[in-house]
């Protein structure tokens, strides 16, 4: 093991490295360390999860890692990745752990942490928790602080703190119209919330996937896989629905036709009614090199807004957004980031914002949605057990070869951050000519593994 953090903390199959018992307990205890050493310091940790079975596994040994450090450790159960940033700030702590694999099923585990801002833990920061880790000499500095042991305690009223920041999000001068709405809580941690909040907002709520067991997270629903989403909103004549990912961070729709929105449709809806110019910004809307090209024109040409694409992962968009002093940015795959309100994706707040607006236009949700037509794209995924660092520079070169060159064609081969995988994407106008090079893309990548 040489790596220990991805794209998105640190995510994979559970009881496997780098989240074994033992390695998740060092983790813990070296981001207490590295806090510790810090001055003003509260020495306070907020431990939150998700509602897969090996929760139980892992919250105990963060709690321990943290305790054993002198830390104190505010356990609250399981509630979005996005409550994290919040509880932090509201209980004044140092630090926030989210235990989740967000929309990974429930074989998968792992933890994202985020400072006492609420943003997610830098790569500097994340560099020195790996140096010590996989140092045995490193960590056997780390002592014990027995003698000053920190203390759990559970938070009984966590949700609802989380539930009235989402409320107060919304414009207080707007008389909402109610609708029927579909959600899909992907029997993750937004299966108690998001149901009670869009209720008490006066709304007609029909929930699937609110029944969580531990092994269902992500199971065939929720954003991953909408078409029981879709059935759900044809079948009772629903004016949109919304599906969440496992740790409530991410939002896909169906709007009243049953028509799929993605995240780039949303971001550029947010775009055109939230969205100002500011002459300080550089960039107006951050994204990520997986978005749609004819999303960029529609920002760019139809809106005549600036925008700035990233690396994949949501804290690549952050950093864009704080780097380019940005409102608004997210991910294809349903991440969608507001500043003004979070510092990280939320999927709850995305919806209740898409709601506010079809009540400001009074507009159904297909029409709400009709902004562009998407670029056809193909998207293939390739597994692998191990692979050298040789063969993946071999692999990433070929999008660059000349034969997979065309001025018509996009192209893009990646290693994902959070699971084994090579991750391709090919789009462009014509949707036959894509096929055929994603088909020929797909070729060249598997003869490179063999």
């Amino acid at each position: 093991m040489d790596k220990i953090f991805g794209t998105d903390g640190i995510r994979c199959l559970v009881n496997k490295e780098p989240l074994t018992a033992e390695t998740c307990l060092k983790i813990s205890k070296v981001v207490a360390y590295l806090l510790k050493s810090k001055k003003n310091v509260n020495s306070r940790v907020v431990v939150c999860k998700d509602t897969r079975l090996s929760g139980y596994f892992y919250e105990p040994l963060v709690t321990g890692g943290f305790i054993s450090m002198g830390m104190d450790v505010i356990l609250v159960g399981p509630l979005p990745t996005p409550a994290v940033p919040l509880l932090i700030k509201t209980l004044r702590a140092d630090i926030g752990v989210m235990i989740t694999a967000s929309h990974n099923t429930y074989e998968y585990n792992g933890l994202k942490f985020f400072d006492s801002k609420g943003l997610k833990l830098s790569n500097k920061i994340e560099k020195k928790v790996e140096e010590i880790v996989l140092n045995k000499n490193k960590y056997s500095k780390i002592r014990n602080l027995s003698f000053k042991s920190g203390k759990a305690i559970r938070l009984e009223d966590a949700s609802g703190r989380y539930s009235e920041f989402l409320k107060n999000t919304l414009d207080k001068k707007n008389n909402q119209k109610k609708y029927k709405i579909v959600l899909d809580c992907a029997n993750g941690a937004t299966y108690n919330i998001a149901p009670n909040l869009f209720w008490e907002l006066g709304h007609e709520i029909h929930v699937i996937n609110d029944k969580p067991n531990g092994t269902n997270i992500n199971k065939n629903c929720g954003a991953v896989e909408t078409t029981n989403l879709i059935k759900k909103v044809k079948n009772i004549k629903a004016d949109i629905g919304f599906a969440f990912d496992g740790d409530g961070d991410r939002l896909i729709v169906v709007d009243d036709k049953g028509q799929e929105i993605d995240g780039d449709k949303i971001i550029a809806l947010f775009s055109k009614f939230f969205v100002k110019k500011n002459i300080k910004n550089k960039y107006d809307v951050i994204t990520t090199v997986m978005s749609n090209l004819a999303f960029e024109n529609y920002i760019t040409n139809k809106l005549n807004l600036r925008l700035k694409r990233t690396n994949v992962g949501d804290i690549n968009v952050i950093k864009g957004m704080k780097k380019y002093d940005s409102i608004l940015g997210g991910e294809q795959s349903g991440h969608i980031i507001l500043s003004n309100f979070a510092n990280t994706g939320d999927g709850i707040l995305a919806a209740l914002k898409i709601v506010e607006v079809m009540s400001i236009k009074r507009i159904n949700s297909n029409s709400l949605f009709n902004l562009y037509k998407n670029y056809p794209q193909v998207k293939i995924n390739i597994f692998y057990e191990k692979i050298s660092k040789q063969k993946k520079k071999k692999i990433l070169s070929i999008s660059k070869n000349k034969q997979f060159l065309e001025k018509s064609i996009r192209t893009l081969i990646r290693f994902s951050g959070t699971e084994p995988l090579i991750r391709i994407l090919v789009e462009g106008v014509d949707k036959k000519v894509v096929r055929n090079m994603a088909n020929k893309i797909e070729l060249e990548v598997r003869s490179k593994l063999d």
